[in-house]
Parts: structure tokens; C-alpha cells; sequence
């Protein structure tokens, strides 16, 4: 149960982390208005991303955690990382889905291997070359940054 704990809490952070703006001083600020017009246009969206993540589970610790994640025309997701929680090293893989709308702002959801599910909203900066995303899930405070590839 304590692994499992541990994944869902790492989910929830590694969705968060991709989209942080590092380019813009790491402030986390999104710009929704440079959103692409490929991004305007919701599912016609796709791409491979990598990402990193930060944070902390309430009860669990702090994280740190990086992979890939690949958005798929389709409206689903799927996703690897790596990462560490309190010193543990751990990796898993993720399916979902995910929404954008014609701002570039939306959200996705994550489920990974042991059945955990995240939410996170997100938005797409840079022309979608970057992104940030933040859990939405009570207890998760995780800071997701991602980078097309």
C-alpha cells in the first residue's frame, strides 16, 4: 500500500511539472495567449513532450520525478517517468486522456500502473513548446514543466 501510495502521489506531480514556463524565469506564470492556432484548435493537438516535476504528497513527502509524455490526437495520453520520493528511487507509466481549449488552457487526467488517477490543469506557453501544469488532486502539491521534443 505504501508503494502505492507513493506512485499515485508521483503521478500527480510528474503531470504538474510539465508545464512550468523555464524560460520566463521558472515563475510558473502561463501565457495562454501565445498558444499556437494548431493549440486553438483542441484535439488537432498533438505532441511528445519531456517533462519534470516537483513537490509534495501530504503524508507521503517530497518528490522529484522527470519522463516522457506523448498527447495523442486521439484525446488520450500515455507516459513514463522516473523519479524519487523521500530517497526512493521509483518509475512507472501512466495512460489518460486530455482536454485543451481554444486558449491552450485545459486539463488532463492520469492513471498509472497500480490504478491511480490525477487530475491536472494545464496550459501550453511558447507556441506549444513548453507547458506548466498543477494538481488538482487534495494533498498534491506538484509543479509539472514539460518541453517538446
Amino acid at each position: 500500500m505504501k508503494k502505492t501510495m507513493k506512485r499515485m502521489a508521483v503521478v500527480g506531480l510528474m503531470t504538474i511539472a510539465c508545464f512550468i514556463d523555464a524560460d520566463r524565469g521558472g515563475a510558473g506564470i502561463a501565457h495562454a495567449e501565445e498558444a499556437s492556432e494548431s493549440a486553438r484548435r483542441g484535439r488537432d493537438f498533438h505532441g511528445r513532450y519531456g517533462w519534470d516535476a516537483s513537490g509534495s504528497l501530504v503524508g507521503l513527502g517530497s518528490f522529484v520525478a522527470n519522463g516522457v509524455i506523448v498527447f495523442h490526437r486521439d484525446g488520450t495520453l500515455t507516459a513514463t517517468e522516473s523519479g524519487s520520493l523521500e530517497g526512493e528511487y521509483f518509475t512507472d507509466t501512466f495512460t489518460g486522456t486530455w482536454s485543451l481549449d481554444e486558449g491552450g488552457t485545459g486539463t488532463f487526467t492520469t492513471i498509472d500502473s497500480a490504478g491511480g488517477v490525477s487530475t491536472f490543469d494545464w496550459v501550453l506557453t511558447a507556441k506549444e513548446q513548453r507547458g506548466t501544469a498543477i494538481s488538482r488532486d487534495p494533498g498534491d502539491v506538484t509543479l509539472l514543466r514539460m518541453e517538446r521534443q
